[in-house]
């Protein structure tokens, strides 16, 4: 007679807008050879093929986010949930409407970098502009490491970025601020100090806000947005899976 043992611990990963589950993979490959069952789903919207971004919308992401975390949960505890940039916003969002074990936000995306302190939102402006112009050319990869910047541009399923869908996570950011100081799950959030995408001085704003007693800011010096992808990787995996295995232990 064999005796089944524990359950592995599980895992979400969320990708961010324009991308798909490879922006976190080496973190996702870390995390599954440790053990764990980690789930990466691709957002609606991004499945593909291209050239050309679709519309989507942050009801279409949270309502997916929710329906994967309760397959994955389904006769279980909770799991943790790990979120790259749009990906930290459908996670904290999802954490305010489930019992989430733990989060990981890796370069959470609460203002576009250089805007923070403009008179205006830029949500107003980008959708003024979506409706003449949808689409725009999608920039080159946001990694200071050269292979990474050659691997994820032969990665990128599309060409374009919709301009609705950037308004969209815009609007998820208003949607998701208020509910900040009632999460409480432990949280552990991931920052490159060489963001070109995301405003880096909001992951402190993030931690100064967020209800959780247990959380942690680590900030990368060598890493632009694709944090998970850059040069500092390995340092984010090894805190990543250190925060991850202090659940046996809470």
């Amino acid at each position: 007679m064999t005796t089944e043992g524990p359950e592995p611990a599980a895992c979400l990963a969320i990708h961010g807008l324009g991308g798909g589950p490879y922006e976190l993979q080496p973190l996702i490959d870390a995390l599954r050879r440790s053990g764990r069952r980690v789930d990466a789903p691709t957002l609606p919207g991004h499945e593909g093929p291209g050239p050309v971004m679709p519309p989507s919308s942050w009801v279409d992401w949270t309502r997916a986010a929710e329906s994967w975390y309760d397959d994955l949960t389904a006769g279980r505890g909770p799991a943790s949930v790990v979120g790259f940039s749009t990906g930290a916003l459908i996670s904290l969002h999802l954490a305010s409407r489930r019992p989430v074990d733990r989060l990981v936000l890796i370069a959470p995306f609460f203002a576009i970098r250089y805007t923070s302190r403009l008179p205006f939102r830029p949500s107003r402006v980008l959708r003024a502009v979506a409706r003449f112009r949808p689409d725009i050319p999608r920039r080159g990869p946001a990694a200071r490491d050269p292979d990474a910047r050659a691997r994820v541009a032969s990665l990128d399923r599309f060409r374009t970025f919709s301009l609705a869908a950037a308004v969209s996570a815009l609007e998820l950011i208003e949607v998701v601020e208020p509910t900040l100081p009632a999460i409480d799950a432990p949280t552990l959030i991931l920052q490159g100090s060489l963001d070109t995408v995301v405003e880096p001085s909001r992951a402190d704003w993030l931690y100064g806000r967020l209800g959780s007693r247990a959380k942690r800011l680590v900030m990368l010096p060598r890493s632009d947005h694709l944090a998970a992808l850059d040069r500092d990787r390995d340092r984010l995996i090894a805190e990543t899976s250190a925060f991850l295995d202090e659940v046996a232990d809470d």
